[in-house]
């Protein structure tokens, strides 16, 4: 089965794109240095020279949006939150914090609050296509796929050289049983693409249940060589090598999917005993 759909999480303002004349040199200095930190990984130097900008100048709405960003890199969900709800209480006409702040929100779980904060990027920017792929994102969690597969189209309608709201839409097409449609969209956001290891192992999900074994196998031998860390793709590929009947090449997979994220056991054990069932039927 496709796993969660992939958040659009929109990248730093610059230092001059909405600075002021009144805005301070020093907290354009800062956030200028915080931004190359950031870049550099060095999240909690970025989030320190924030914190010198904003001391600066607290009227500097690219501070906040930016050390929301950097908060929310570090996975410091309600601080990120806060920062970006600063920005916007500065610059109420800023895009990019509400559509950011309602991806944070679909992380903490409010949904509804999540859809409010896309509804008011795109009444902002109605061409901002992360707005939509995150509101569809939210759309599915709630089980609206109508509505989740309209945002996803509306987002590659704006930017088709985004990847991702076809990997999005082609999970909602999975879901809805629409296992063709989903494997066009695969393959679409594979060919913008071509190192998308999510992409690679849901088409081969995909081409599993179609009967597709030796596609999905590919599918999946291709996800583990891009990252061979990513162990549910030790796990699919290990499924499907039951169906095969190749159970010691499978159980190889499994101990290599185990090895690398021991939490996946739970899942593993349902998903063992459903491809048993399935094989004991057609027997």
């Amino acid at each position: 089965m496709p796993r969660l759909c992939l958040l659009a999480i929109l990248p730093f303002v610059s230092s001059s794109s909405i600075a002021t004349a009144q805005t301070s040199r020093s907290a354009v200095d800062y956030t200028n240095r915080a931004m190359a930190r950031y870049a550099r990984g060095d999240l909690d130097g970025a989030i320190s020279d924030f914190d010198i900008a904003i001391a600066f100048d607290p009227s500097y709405a690219a501070s906040f949006y930016n050390r929301g960003l950097a908060q929310h890199a570090k996975g410091n969900l309600d601080d990120a939150i806060a920062d970006y709800s600063r920005a916007i209480a500065i610059d109420p006409r800023f895009p990019l914090p509400y559509n950011n702040r309602c991806a944070a929100l679909q992380d903490k779980g409010d949904l509804d609050g999540a859809i409010a904060d896309c509804n008011r990027a795109i009444e902002i920017k109605p061409r901002l296509a992360e707005a939509y792929l995150n509101r569809g994102n939210v759309r599915q969690l709630k089980g609206e796929l109508e509505g989740a597969l309209a945002d996803f189209t509306k987002a590659i309608d704006i930017n088709p050289r985004l990847s991702v709201p076809y990997y999005n839409r082609g999970n909602a097409r999975y879901h809805k049983g629409d296992l063709v449609g989903a494997i066009s969209d695969y393959d679409r956001s594979i060919k913008i693409n071509p190192l998308y290891t999510e992409a690679y192992c849901n088409r081969g999900a995909a081409r599993r249940v179609r009967g597709d074994i030796e596609g999905a196998i590919a599918d999946f031998t291709v996800a583990i060589k891009i990252n061979p860390n990513h162990a549910p793709a030790y796990l699919d590929r290990g499924l499907t090598r039951m169906l095969q009947g190749k159970l010691a090449e499978a159980n190889l997979d499994f101990d290599e999917c185990l090895k690398l994220d021991r939490s996946l056991s739970p899942l593993m054990e349902e998903r063992i005993e459903a491809a048993r069932r399935q094989l004991n039927a057609k027997h």
